[in-house]
Parts: C-alpha cells; sequence; structure tokens
C-alpha cells in the first residue's frame, strides 16, 4: 500500500516543487504524510461539500490546487470573526480531521507545467483545432487562430468547452482576431498589468477567470475585448488531466476526480 509520501514522490516526477515560484505554498499542507492511502482525490478547491465527496469515496488523500483556509480580515469597513472564529475554517478542519486527512498541495508547480498543466489545459478544452503559439511567456501564451473569428464567436468556444454558459464579455463583440491569451485562474484579478503583456506579445483579445473590473477596463483603454468565464471552470481541466495521470501511474489505488467551486454545489457527483 502506498503510503501519502510515497505518492508525493511519483507526483514530483510529473510536476517537481522547483518548477513552482518560490514561497508558494506546495506539497503537505495538513495531516501525517506516513499515512497508508486508501483513495486519491484531485480537486481544484477544498469546501465543505468537496471534502465531503471525497470522503463519500473513500479517499483520505486530497491533491489540491488551491489552499484550504479562508483567509483572516481585521478590517476597518466591518466587524467580522476572529481567526479562530472563522465559519468555513471551523468546517473544514473538523471534515479533515473527523477524516484523518492528508492534503498535498500543487498550484504554481501545475500552473508551470507545459502541455498537461492549467493554461495549457484551459487552452486545449477550447477545441480550437489549429491553434498556434504565437509568443509565451511561462505561465500564459499568445496563440494564433487559423482563420479569423469574432470575440463573440470565441466567448460561444470558450463556453462550450468550459462547460460554462455564463461568460461575460466586455469590449467589441463584433471584433475580428486572429491572436488571443488566455489568463487562467485569478490572473484576470491579481496580475494587474498581465494583460498589457499579453497585448505587446501580440494579443487581440483576453479570456480570463476571475475577473478585476479595473483591470477589465485596463484592457479596454488598450481596445482589448475581455471574455470572462469563472475562476475554478478555467483552470478545472487541469485538475482532471492530473487525476488522468496519476490514475495512469497509480493503476492499483483508486483515484477521483472530484468537482469543485461555486458550481459544484449544484452538481457534486465525483467523477
Amino acid at each position: 500500500m502506498y503510503k501519502a509520501s510515497d505518492i508525493a514522490q511519483i507526483f514530483e516526477q510529473i510536476a517537481p516543487i522547483e518548477s513552482g515560484i518560490s514561497g508558494d505554498e506546495l506539497g503537505f499542507i495538513y495531516g501525517d504524510l506516513e499515512t497508508p492511502v486508501t483513495g486519491l482525490a484531485c480537486i481544484w478547491n477544498l469546501h465543505a461539500q468537496s471534502i465531503a465527496a471525497a470522503v463519500g469515496q473513500n479517499v483520505n488523500m486530497i491533491v489540491c490546487h488551491e489552499g484550504i483556509w479562508s483567509r483572516e480580515q481585521t478590517s476597518n469597513w466591518y466587524e467580522g470573526p476572529g481567526a479562530h472564529e472563522i465559519h468555513a475554517n471551523t468546517v473544514r478542519k473538523q471534515l479533515l480531521d473527523d477524516n484523518q486527512l492528508v492534503v498535498y498541495r500543487s498550484h504554481s508547480n501545475w500552473d508551470a507545467l507545459r502541455g498537461d498543466g492549467v493554461p495549457d489545459q484551459a487552452v486545449s478544452a477550447l477545441g480550437i483545432e489549429g491553434l498556434e503559439v504565437a509568443s509565451e511567456q511561462k505561465y500564459f501564451k499568445v496563440h494564433r487562430i487559423p482563420n479569423e473569428m469574432s470575440v463573440d464567436a470565441l466567448s460561444e468556444r470558450v463556453q462550450e468547452g468550459l462547460s460554462f454558459n455564463a461568460c461575460r464579455v466586455f469590449g467589441d463583440r463584433t471584433k475580428r482576431i486572429r491572436k488571443f491569451a488566455f489568463l487562467i485562474g485569478g490572473f484576470g484579478e491579481n496580475q494587474f498589468h498581465m494583460p498589457q503583456a499579453a497585448r505587446d506579445m501580440g494579443a487581440e483579445a483576453i479570456i480570463i477567470g476571475e475577473m478585476s473590473e479595473f483591470i477589465v477596463i485596463a484592457c479596454l483603454e488598450m481596445g482589448l475585448p475581455v471574455i470572462e468565464a469563472l475562476h475554478s471552470v478555467s483552470e478545472i481541466p487541469a485538475i482532471k488531466r492530473q487525476a488522468a495521470l496519476l490514475a495512469e501511474k497509480l493503476t492499483d489505488l483508486p483515484v477521483h476526480y472530484i468537482p469543485s467551486g461555486a458550481l459544484s454545489y449544484a452538481n457534486p457527483r465525483p467523477e
């Protein structure tokens, strides 16, 4: 039987910790790494519903992409809970402890992974044949479409490919483009000038996960229409791929992809 530490060694052959960003939270973040593993789950985000779904599959080790805890906040704008009173954290910790779960985090190292990592899997999910890489940085690329398409048509490909029918489009929907950049996850929320970097690399439109309106306004000032998806749906194709890769390597261990994120509360079925 595999121990959690054995699975970590196998995982890091695919996505070494050192390939991620220095200082990022990577590796074991909860539980006993010597735990014998009965089942493994790959989950985008750990919250009450996704943890419970994993437990229902006899899972006791989880590889997650996002962090476990809701951050403490001290603010002059409201009076809120103290560090030990945050409801989400109390519920999550209880579930983790009651079920003796081990949690291993893979974040920027899975974002950096070529082909199977988050940026490339997000673009692959769009199903656009004949895409070429026009230019790239480590965590995103500008892709060239074989034939011109409108921003509206690209939005339809995003919705279909990511199984998310609530994309929002800002800017000129009729603009016809040949090059776009997909800024996955929170890049449209917290990487303030990544869209400008993408524009300077040739992008004519931007797809983002999470949205800051201020970043979108900056895009529109540069003439870049923006298609907004959702943080989770832009990254989940790579979490599904992660589960598939681990299932191929751990043939004698049950490996599951578990839905997570806000949409999973409407569709919580594991795969």
